[in-house]
């Protein structure tokens, strides 16, 4: 398996929207986002994962519920996790009222963390495990049992948090079949693109939209501009050169689309709060085996 792209996709199976995965004892995961929520259980003793520039050192029995669309990546020192993925299409229904889709918002409308104390208590692991156990026995009807238990799962998850005090979007935190096409085409472009100098006339045109119409929808969207994405793609692919390469910095640096280290050095402080040379000499000690 390569190193991912930023943009995630092909990964659930077609017609099924939930995914399980059981990572191993020294698991990395390059920075990606997809639309499914990820839910993170800690099996192993600790874990690693960065969602955007935050950094979760989690313990075993953790939970880390991930918002669709956010950034993330599974770092060195990460342990044994459980992961399960599910679209939100499959929450709502004529058969929800108002009061149930605002819920629903205020449990998905962020990442956050669930402490193992409160995981326990609640016995989350059970529902994780009922979902699990039936997709490794695949017994006749188990689809059926698996979005059953999703749904036990999350109707225990509303019950477990505490209500949020944070001031709600109107929107669902994912997008529509056609936004996220739209978005998918132009992050596509960019990951494939990136160490070239990108100009916006050139997105623009690949995905025939007018400029400004790009910048309005893709901020709108995913909450940061075009450029923004762009260098911050940059930046999380450069920080794998500097794991699991042994070039140099400045080969690095042109080879992920900066025209200068100076330019490199500013924007890689600005998402890590380090120099790149401090970076790889901080992690690297960190690392033994390369699984992304």
């Amino acid at each position: 398996m390569g190193v991912p792209t930023f943009l995630e996709t092909g990964h659930m199976t077609a017609g099924f929207p939930i995914r399980v995965v059981h990572t191993g004892a020294q698991f990395n995961f390059a920075a990606h986002w997809h639309e499914e929520v990820e839910l993170v259980v800690v099996s192993g003793k600790c874990a690693r994962i960065g969602v955007y520039n935050h950094i979760y050192e989690l313990e075993q029995g953790d939970v880390l519920l991930i918002k669709p669309g956010d950034v993330h990546c599974f770092l060195p020192g990460t342990d044994h996790l459980t992961i399960i993925q599910f679209r939100l299409e499959l929450l709502t229904g004529n058969f929800t009222t108002e009061d149930e889709t605002q819920d629903m918002k205020k449990l998905f409308h962020k990442t956050s963390v669930i402490p193992s104390i409160i995981s326990s208590e609640k016995n989350l692991r059970r529902y994780v495990d009922a979902i699990t156990e039936e997709e490794k026995n695949q017994q006749v009807g188990y689809r059926w049992l698996m979005i059953a238990r999703l749904y036990d799962l999350i109707v225990h998850l509303l019950r477990t948090k505490a209500p949020s005090t944070d001031e709600l979007i109107q929107e669902w935190p994912y997008t529509s079949s056609k936004k996220f096409e739209f978005i998918e085409a132009i992050c596509e472009y960019l990951e494939e693109h990136y160490a070239e100098p990108i100009k916006l006339g050139q997105v623009a045109e690949h995905i025939k939209f007018s400029k400004f119409y790009v910048c309005k929808m893709f901020k709108e969207i995913k909450g940061v501009t075009l450029m923004e994405y762009l260098n911050h793609f940059r930046i999380i692919k450069s920080e794998w050169a500097l794991l699991f390469s042994k070039d140099s910095i400045l080969d690095i640096a042109i080879g992920h689309g900066f025209n200068n280290m100076n330019s490199y050095n500013r924007l890689f402080k600005k998402y890590n709060d380090c120099t790149p040379s401090e970076f790889r000499k901080k992690h690297r000690t960190n690392i033994t085996k390369y699984e992304g």
